[in-house]
């Protein structure tokens, strides 16, 4: 199977070599169809969700490494925070009853980490820090939980983003329900969705209660598997890929291969291929093949972890 390049990648075939590299070595977004459907349900719920009465959240949950934080970067840089009091940069639909209404300054989508050592307090001292928000570390969790609700609605967040939301199981069974029941009552009294994210075990961490788990919609991003879709997934990533010769990896046996050194993990799969086209570059052979998948010292996350030996540290 052949593949064209990218223009953007045939744009870059005569540039050096130190400038390919860069350019393979930058983030970028890998557009596929179950990360397609999931944007289109949280864009809906972004669109739709906010201001209801009862509102209905989504659940996201992936392994690591399988494209989750680059799915939610995905869609918050299409809200990013603006500020229509700069003269020059309001909108046509601006008007002076907006303001009658909004202060002006927004942020739509706001993402935070879920705290590593669970508790209200510190899921609220997290987004007051997002926020730029000035808080004493003595305020009372009542202060702070003001301060979190005064500033998600004067600053128009219509959804929030927990990611790594799993790390509340760090607490006790009454610390996960403390903090699930304050992410509750935000999203209750803001009227907002909210996005939560994890690894499967964050299916536990919103199950702290029927009340909790029913606002919860799961979205699922699975491992890749051997079909059509995933020799899509690698053709995609050949085609971004500046080199001077055609690559040889979209056949079923080589594709097989792939697949099981990352064991189905979409940032692994990624990562894997963009050391081998570095790794072509260097050596000459301007292309990716099962040999320089083979030859490049990629190693991957799970390879580490089975390999690695405590005693060496």
């Amino acid at each position: 199977m052949s593949l064209e390049l990218t223009e953007e990648t045939k744009k870059l075939l005569n540039y050096s070599d130190e400038d390919r590299i860069a350019y393979i070595n930058q983030e970028y977004w890998i557009d596929y169809p179950i990360a397609q459907d999931i944007l289109a349900r949280i864009e809906d719920l972004y669109n739709y969700g906010y201001g209801k009465t009862r509102t209905v959240s989504i659940l996201l949950v992936g392994s690591s490494n399988n494209g989750k934080t680059s799915l939610l970067k995905q869609f918050i840089d299409k809200h990013p925070p603006y500020d229509y009091n700069i003269e020059g940069e309001q909108p046509d639909w601006i008007t002076d009853e907006f303001f009658d209404k909004y202060t002006g300054i927004g942020i739509p989508v706001l993402y935070i980490i879920s705290p590593t050592e669970p508790s209200e307090t510190r899921l609220y001292s997290i987004i007051l820090e997002q926020l730029n928000i000035p808080y004493k570390n003595r305020d009372s969790l009542d202060v702070k939980a003001r301060l979190v609700e005064y500033y998600l609605k004067a600053l128009n967040v219509k959804i929030l983003i927990i990611d790594e939301i799993h790390n509340i199981l760090n607490g006790s069974p009454a610390r996960q329900k403390q903090i699930m029941s304050a992410i509750r009552d935000l999203s209750s009294k803001l009227k907002m969705p909210v996005i939560l994210a994890g690894v499967k075990e964050a299916l536990r961490a919103v199950n702290t209660e029927d009340q909790i788990s029913s606002r919860y919609r799961p979205e699922y991003l699975t491992k890749w598997k051997m079909n059509k879709g995933y020799v899509s997934l690698l053709a995609t990533i050949v085609s971004k890929l500046p080199l001077k010769k055609q690559s040889t990896i979209l056949n079923k046996n080589d594709a097989n291969e792939i697949l099981k050194i990352c064991d189905g993990y979409i940032g692994e799969i990624v990562n894997l291929i963009k050391a081998s086209a570095v790794y072509a570059i260097k050596t000459g052979s301007e292309r990716v093949s099962i040999q320089e998948i083979r030859d490049c010292g990629y190693n991957t996350l799970q390879n580490v972890h089975k390999t690695m030996n405590l005693k060496d540290i």
